[in-house]
């Protein structure tokens, strides 16, 4: 650029006015003075602070007696011309006096900022007050930037300076790291160099007090340079700097020592991320210090860091060149976890070329170093693997390339908690990407599913993924519990294409799977309130994805959408959970498509259609009296919300052993029949319409009593008097009568009564089966079912029980024999003038295979006939049975009830 220049020279009242100026700047001098001059004015002053650096002039000097005022405009390039590292100085101001006759120097100034090389200085203020003996000045700095991670805020620089000694005293603090510096020392001129001697000086970094020891010196003279009792101290740490004389060379080498410096304090000064702890020790050799240094470190640090992982010990080493900006470094790690070899070069003098290539070659690597650069997709990355790696920095672009081979590891996706094993598997690394192609992963049955994919990166930041697709024939998909996502939880095994699109900040998971017909799948899908205790205090609803938010190691914040398209078979169980505090339970099986999407920013949304085939609906009473209640088919309709589906289901509940006296046309008898209730639920999920009938089994007695058959089809065609029977008999396994209140004393004891029964039978034969196999090794065991009825109306004698008890004998292997009886109690249908009839039962069961599923059972048994009185009834069935531990073993193979039952044991262990 051209610039210029306009001046202007006057006088006003006997004074000169001289000024210069154009578009960069302006300057101006007022007052009595000589022009040619002016220079040797400034000389006079600064000869009496430096006389060894500046002399006096040596003629004389008029009168000179002048004020002077330079501002300047946009003249960065203008500076840049005259300092090629110098930029800024815009907007600058600079006032001063000079008064040869009272011997007076006044300065003054602000730099709004103003840059030389990598530092930064910004709001500099400055005043200085001088005479023809010493000079003080003091300067305000508001921020000094060395690099991206160090700035020295608030600094404030005190010079007072008097024949050729100086004294210095400066206080900064830095950012949070660096909360105080403070230094004290004398700093003197001489003609050939310089002398600095410390006084006691502090600088607190990481809330540490360091300390400069006193009487410290460093001289630097003729290229010369000597240290002498420099020490920093903090604690155990310490850094000393001294000199050393060698053979070849004439100038004495400086040396830094350090002892058990720590990582932690220093290096957030610098770099934050990756987060470096450990303890340095070593020595730093600088030759050459006053021309083109050369610097070479020595040393090691202990219990080295990582992000938080642990490293162990390791070798360093470094050579840097001053001049060229080259510095060539290595690393070596022998611990057993961690066993690789670092080298490389940085240049950083290039900042457009390739400053930086360093390689990273792995014997054994710990995987877990990775967790904090991948938390935000999978919650737990571990094993070893083995690597050649090169990190590239070319530009404002650094990158990795080589391979990585997985010896062992594991991987946890966060949003299915489903575990993966990879062994032997291989990812290669290229520039800004991680290629994955036919990695195998297991999960942790054995399974297997294969990985393909690219996902994009910059240096492990800013992840972005590319059809990242893993597909199986079979393998754990989901493996959440209510913790995880309170909203949609369970476990899965099945066939399934899983996809990984766009980056964090966007991406999607899409599943599109089938629940495996030789596994057992489970998935709960809960309402979203309680309706008997409305709100649960003692739960703690968890957003989907909760365990994941705000883990990001970058500033993308990880914003993940999980798409679940199920075609769901009988071998998933779906269960529908009403009332979570009473346990109301829909359990079922079935077929039908069903979408699931969620997200930690997206809430929980279900559409499809499932068919029930069968499944289970547990009634509950006040939390601690269930009735499972058989789903016979039905289905449930999802257009989003999950909590606004849209069922209908029929369900069915066997009352066995029911008081139907209050029934019968003849009073005075106790008559007990099996009960089928059936259910018919329509309407919404959470307040769904419900109607029931009851129906008597095929081989009823009752069913050929037209009196009972038409009571039963009144009671239907009243509805609230059919709601109140159906919750008699599931409470009380007795009808109530015309006059007869739900909760009347009779009632309420007959049920504490059915309770206590059942809390007996249970009792009586464990005790009874304890002794049995004891003493028959096996051979003998006993079944005992007390029933009990007690009914008030009348009086106390009115109790009448059921009793069933008998000895189970194996005679072979497939060979077992049954013989008991039934008593029944107070049972005035049969005989008026007897308290109790014992009537026999036997059973004979021949099993036709080894594990006895399949049997033949001949049997002979009695029974009160309300019609005949007592009787008998003989013959022989086919059976098929199957005894399993657990409701949820029913639809297992034998060999998955073992192995269930081994990693059972082996989890105890």
């Amino acid at each position: 650029k051209e610039y210029e220049f306009t001046g202007d020279e006057k006088v006003e009242e006997g004074k000169k006015y001289l000024s210069l100026q154009s578009d960069p700047i302006k300057a101006s001098i007022r007052g009595r003075f000589t022009a040619p001059q002016l220079p040797k004015a400034f000389k006079y002053f600064l000869s009496h602070y430096y006389p060894s650096y500046i002399t006096p002039p040596e003629e004389a000097l008029k009168d000179q007696q002048f004020e002077f005022n330079v501002q300047t405009g946009e003249c960065s390039d203008l500076l840049a011309a005259l300092l090629p590292k110098a930029s800024g100085l815009d907007n600058m101001r600079l006032n001063g006096e000079v008064d040869l006759t009272n011997n007076r120097l006044s300065l003054s100034g602000d730099v709004p900022a103003f840059s030389f090389g990598k530092n930064d200085f910004r709001n500099i203020r400055f005043t200085g007050n001088g005479n023809d003996d010493s000079l003080h000045m003091n300067f305000s700095i508001e921020d000094i930037s060395v690099s991206d991670s160090l700035h020295f805020p608030g600094t404030k620089l005190d010079i007072s300076t008097r024949n050729d000694i100086s004294d210095i005293h400066l206080k900064t603090q830095a950012s949070e790291t660096l909360s105080d510096a403070e230094l004290n020392a004398k700093l003197q001129t001489f003609e050939d160099g310089i002398g600095i001697y410390f006084s006691p000086s502090s600088f607190i970094i990481n809330n540490k007090k360091w300390l400069l020891e006193k009487d410290g010196e460093l001289s630097i003279r003729n290229n010369n340079i000597e240290a002498h009792d420099i020490k920093f101290k903090e604690g155990y740490q310490e850094i000393t700097l001294s000199t050393e004389k060698t053979d070849s060379s004439a100038t004495p080498v400086l040396n830094a020592n350090l002892q058990s410096v720590n990582l932690e304090d220093f290096m957030p000064l610098f770099i934050s991320d990756p987060e470096l702890k450990g303890m340095v020790t070593g020595t730093a050799v600088i030759r050459q210090p006053l021309d083109k240094a050369d610097i070479v470190f020595t040393g090691r640090a202990d219990s080295f860091y990582l992000n938080k992982t642990k490293i162990g010990s390791m070798t360093l080493g470094a050579n840097a060149n001053l001049g060229t900006g080259i510095v060539d470094f290595k690393g070596r790690s022998e611990n057993p976890d961690y066993q690789f070899d670092l080298s490389g070069r940085y240049n950083g003098m290039d900042s457009t070329g390739r400053y930086l290539d360093a390689r990273f070659t792995g014997e054994r690597i710990d995987l877990s170093v990775l967790q904090p650069y991948l938390s935000s997709v999978f919650s737990t990355v571990s094993g070893t693997a083995h690597s050649d790696l090169r990190l590239i920095g070319e530009g404002k672009d650094s990158y990795l390339t080589g391979t990585v081979e997985v010896d062992s590891g594991n991987l946890e996706v966060g949003y299915t908690r489903c575990r993966y094993a990879l062994n032997k598997q291989k990812i290669v690394f290229n520039k800004n990407e991680i290629e994955v192609k036919d990695l195998e992963l297991k999960d942790v049955y054995g399974n297997k599913a294969t990985l393909n994919g690219i996902m994009r990166h910059q240096l492990f930041s800013h992840f972005s993924f590319d059809n990242v697709r893993m597909e199986t024939p079979r393998l754990l998909l989901l493996n959440t519990t209510r913790e995880d996502n309170s909203d949609f939880y369970g476990k899965m095994i099945g066939s399934a294409a899983m996809t990984l699109n766009g980056p964090l900040s966007n991406m999607k998971m899409t599943i599109d799977g089938s629940p495996s017909l030789s596994d057992s799948s489970h998935i709960y899908l809960p309402t979203e309130s309680s309706r008997e205790s409305n709100t649960v205090d003692y739960i703690d609803f968890v957003e989907f994805g909760s365990l994941f938010r705000n883990d990001s190691w970058n500033s993308n914040t990880a914003n993940i959408l999980l798409d679940m398209n199920i075609d769901a078979n009988p071998a998933c169980k779906v269960d529908v959970i009403l009332d979570e505090t009473t346990g109301d339970v829909i359990t079922g099986t079935g077929k039908g498509l069903i979408s699931i999407r969620v997200g930690n920013k997206e809430p929980l949304s279900v559409r499809g259609r499932y068919e029930l085939s069968s499944g289970e609906y547990t009634f509950n009473f006040q939390t601690f009296f269930k009735k499972p209640i058989t789903l016979n088919k039905g289905n449930i309709v999802w257009t989003g919300d999950p909590y606004g589906a849209i069922i209908d289901i029929d369900a069915e509940y066997l009352a066995r052993n029911v008081n139907v006296s209050n029934i019968l046309p003849t009073e005075g008898f106790r008559q007990r029949e099996d009960i089928i209730i059936l259910s018919h639920l329509k309407g919404n999920l959470t307040t769904p319409q419900i109607s029931f009938e009851f129906r008597l089994p095929e081989k009823s007695e009752l069913s050929r009593d037209y009196l009972a058959v038409k009571k039963l089809a009144d009671i239907q065609n009243d509805e609230n008097e059919m709601n109140k029977q159906v919750a008699s008999l599931l409470l009380f396994n007795s009808f109530l009568t015309e006059n007869q209140n739900f909760l009347s004393g009779q009632n309420t004891v007959a049920f504490a009564a059915s309770t206590a029964g059942g809390i007996i039978s249970n009792w009586l034969t464990n005790i009874f089966n304890k002794q049995l196999e004891r003493a028959t090794n096996g051979m003998l065991s006993t079944y005992i079912d007390i029933n009990p009825t007690l009914s008030l109306q009348k009086n106390a004698n009115e109790l009448q029980a059921n009793v069933r008890a008998g000895l189970r004998l194996l005679l072979s292997n497939r060979l077992i024999f049954l013989v008991g009886g039934t008593l029944d109690y107070n049972n005035p249908y049969f005989q008026l003038d007897q308290k109790g009839l014992l009537t026999p039962d036997i059973t004979l069961e021949w099993l036709l295979n080894h594990e006895g599923s399949v049997r033949v059972v001949g049997f002979h048994r009695s029974s009160i006939d309300f019609s005949m009185g007592q009787r008998n009834r003989s013959g022989a069935r086919l059976s098929y049975r199957k005894d399993f531990d657990r409701l949820s073993d029913i639809f297992k193979s034998k060999k998955k009830i073992e192995e269930d039952a081994v990693k059972s044991e082996m989890k105890l262990d």
